[in-house]
């Protein structure tokens, strides 16, 4: 192995060995002098179901829709990651500038960490979907393909909050901006009422929201037991690799002027 290669691969590893450092410090930090700790991570959506699960059956009923308790969980926690995940990639160079100083560090990590950060909240409230699971039809086999979806919204979260980054270290107002139209669009996405509730006027809304496309996804895997349409996992997919690299050529551009704008 050549120096040049070794050099490479000693890189590569102290960056990943900074980026879990980083995610398992920053998750420590959120939770640092609360109470119950980590567990908020799980509460903040228990608490968000628990409100709309009254409000959406009891006041405003949205239908039958079955299996609705699993239906809206899921919805509210693919939702969180996705709106949290590009929230915080959008002001993660911001809030953390001493990352683009330190040597031999990728300045992407800022919000890769971000991004990571917020995975391991939804990875903590994975135990009480499948509690929901196991109180409706229970945990098929079609559920091995979470891991495929979770690394879809994955790339399309870190695609999209690169290239907002990029531009909130210029412009301010983008993280405003982002902020609204996340508001905006918890209420255009599918997360607690069905595809067919929409009138056709704006279905067009969810046919190219790729948020709606993995709800459906991994609703299909986790409650309905099949396996999601290939056009939807297909659509998914290009969209998050779209938006990846596009965010990746945007903040590598971007980026060399950084520490002038910060």
């Amino acid at each position: 192995m050549s120096s040049a290669t070794s050099a490479r691969t000693g890189d590569g590893r102290h960056a990943y060995d900074l980026v879990v450092h980083l995610v398992s410090r920053e998750f420590q930090l959120r939770y640092r002098r609360a109470v119950f700790g980590w567990l908020w991570a799980i509460a903040q959506p228990l608490l968000r179901f628990a409100v709309f699960a009254y409000v959406f059956t009891e006041i405003i009923p949205v239908g039958n829709i079955p299996d609705y308790p699993a239906f809206l969980f899921i919805g509210i926690v693919v939702w969180t990651w996705f709106a949290s995940g590009v929230l915080s990639a959008t002001n993660s160079v911001v809030v953390r500038p001493d990352l683009l100083l330190r040597p031999r560090v990728p300045r992407v990590v800022a919000p890769l960490v971000a991004v990571l950060t917020d995975m391991l909240d939804f990875l903590a409230a994975l135990p009480i979907i499948a509690v929901f699971l196991l109180f409706s039809d229970g945990i098929s086999i079609y559920a091995i393909g979470l891991p495929v979806l979770m690394a879809l919204q994955l790339v399309l979260i870190l695609g999209i909050g690169l290239a907002l980054c990029s531009a909130n270290v210029y412009f301010r107002d983008v993280r405003l901006f982002t902020e609204v139209a996340l508001m905006l669009g918890f209420y255009l996405t599918p997360v607690f009422y069905p595809r067919t509730a929409l009138p056709d006027s704006v279905a067009f809304f969810y046919d190219w929201n790729p948020v709606a496309r993995l709800l459906s996804a991994y609703r299909a895997i986790l409650i309905y037991h099949r396996m999601p349409d290939n056009g939807t996992v297909a659509f998914v997919a290009v969209v998050s690799a779209v938006a990846l690299a596009s965010g990746l050529l945007i903040y590598r551009r971007a980026c060399k002027n950084f520490v002038d704008e910060l």
